[in-house]
């Protein structure tokens, strides 16, 4: 899903905000259940009676153009739902205008307000996140066939289990790459005038405990112990 994010040049106090919050105007609906329904649902298609901000009501009644602002943004095409982010300023808009052109030089060009276009990413577990834009494809070696890269609308619940285990597969061979323990090799200073003395000695504190007396700063050959070997 794509969003854009608008945002007036106009400061907001959060605590003027808090302090015109009307409680009788609350929502009284349970957090909990908002919850799992924006995870079962997505931010698409929830309902937008369920895109609930407490505070727009004080934000609004301490900067009205705020509130025209957000009714501005209503009106474009395109947008599925349009909220105020926490005490304000900024309003998110969930979608992609029909016409991004035209909106941007609405609103991007217009003095004092500003807007930034993005898209939200997600991740499978136990797998970083993925650039939406440029999906890295995965090959099932056991069938010898390319596995979709993401879990895609339209797909049945056996494929996108397959897509989910092999981002699975492919997170722990990246950690099985990455090694469990430092390299406690010995740094051994081959040629004096590749760096600075005072560089080869912070090398050397870097990488283990150095005995100074047992040979000069720097010295040509000098071997520095690393902390495992110190601590025997």
């Amino acid at each position: 899903a794509k969003l854009s994010i608008v945002k007036p040049n106009l400061g907001l106090s959060t605590p003027k905000v808090f302090k015109a919050l009307d409680y009788d105007q609350l929502s009284t609906v349970d957090p909990q259940m908002l919850c799992d329904l924006f995870l079962k649902e997505g931010v698409v298609n929830t309902d937008d009676k369920y895109y609930i901000n407490d505070l727009e009501q004080p934000a609004f009644d301490c900067l009205p153009e705020l509130k025209a602002l957000k009714d501005e943004l209503l009106e474009v095409e395109g947008f599925d739902h349009v909220m105020m982010s926490g005490s304000g300023t900024s309003i998110f808009c969930i979608g992609e205008p029909t016409d991004k052109d035209a909106f941007m030089k609405e609103f991007d060009e217009r003095d004092g307000v500003s807007v930034f276009n993005a898209a939200f990413i997600s991740r499978e577990e136990g797998s970083w996140f993925q650039d939406p834009s440029q999906p890295l494809a995965v090959v099932d070696e056991s069938e010898e066939e390319v596995v979709a890269p993401i879990i895609e609308e339209g797909m049945t619940a056996e494929e996108a289990e397959r897509v989910r285990e092999s981002r699975l597969k492919a997170a722990e061979a990246m950690k099985e790459s990455i090694p469990a323990e430092p390299d406690n090799s010995e740094i051994v200073v081959e040629d004096e005038g590749s760096s600075s003395n005072f560089s080869k000695g912070l090398r050397s504190i870097l990488n283990g405990q150095r005995k100074f007396e047992e040979s000069r700063f720097g010295e040509k050959g000098a071997s520095y112990p690393t902390p495992s070997k110190w601590l025997e």
